[in-house]
């Protein structure tokens, strides 16, 4: 759950050329930033004048996101929206056609190879036209929920895509395809995790809703999200320090925060 990559991490270069770039910062929104560096899509962002092996497209949308190669390379992932969906190799007609209608939100195909069974979570992302596999396995899992711990059960629920239900009556359901990686019926959700150095909390704004639900989101101020705030509050002002000196700097205490423009709740 802690954010995949850093913000230095996204390509430039790249960006510059997809046109992302308006005085040397990418041209995104920060929901978008927080996407990519936490290893989610972003929304749809529309690209004009693309240039590249003799092709020019005035105009496309698509949804971008970062992959790190197995030599340490970092490059954009350009996901445009298909004319039509491809099907997904492990997928039989039937699912593939009940995922494209949204009758299914994800289907688990389990296969054998050399090394023993492997799961693939599958899902279908309507705003592209494109089927996603995501290995459960690699799936972290935060340790609390609004201030909720999460059984044993619930993680193996988060992990497999399947809808989690916490006692003060949020619906969480893990999303490959949304922006945040998450669906809920609340507009907000405080996840905590547990770390060797901590505890940091990870703010997140502007869930979508669940897939399929005939009813509005709700307002994220339960009890256990109010007490999760505090929470996230109180350790972020533990977290002061010292920094060592550096070259041109005088030492200052510095306030240490996770994802600081996800900090303040959303408003009511």
């Amino acid at each position: 759950m802690d954010n995949k990559f850093l913000e230095s991490d996204i390509p430039i270069e790249q960006l510059r050329k997809l046109g992302l770039i308006t005085a040397g910062k990418p041209d995104l929104s920060k929901e978008d930033i927080q996407a990519l560096i936490s290893g989610h899509r972003t929304d749809l962002i529309t690209l004009r004048n693309l240039n590249g092996d003799g092709i020019h497209i005035q105009e496309m949308q698509a949804k971008l996101s970062l992959q790190r190669d197995e030599n340490g390379h970092m490059s954009i992932q350009i996901h445009p929206i298909y004319r039509d969906a491809k099907r997904h190799a492990l997928l039989l007609d039937i699912e593939a056609e009940q995922l494209e209608l949204g009758q299914l939100v994800n289907v688990m195909k389990t296969y054998q190879t050399p090394q023993g069974k492997k799961s693939w979570i599958i899902e279908y992302d309507p705003e592209t036209k494109e089927f996603i596999s995501s290995d459960p396995d690699k799936v972290e899992v935060p340790e609390k929920i609004n201030h909720e711990a999460l059984s044993e059960i619930q993680k193996h629920q988060y992990r497999h895509g399947d809808v989690v239900t916490l006692s003060d009556g949020t619906l969480l359901q893990r999303r490959a395809a949304s922006r945040t990686g998450v669906t809920a019926n609340r507009t907000a959700l405080i996840y905590s995790l547990l770390l060797d150095g901590g505890t940091p909390y990870l703010l997140l704004k502007v869930v979508d809703n669940l897939m399929n639900s005939r009813k509005e989101q709700e307002d994220p101020y339960t009890a256990g999200y109010r007490q999760a705030l505090n929470d996230m509050e109180s350790q972020n002002k533990k977290d002061m320090k010292t920094e060592p000196h550096r070259d041109g700097e005088d030492d200052h205490v510095k306030i240490r925060k996770l994802n600081t423009e996800n900090w303040k709740a959303p408003k009511r």
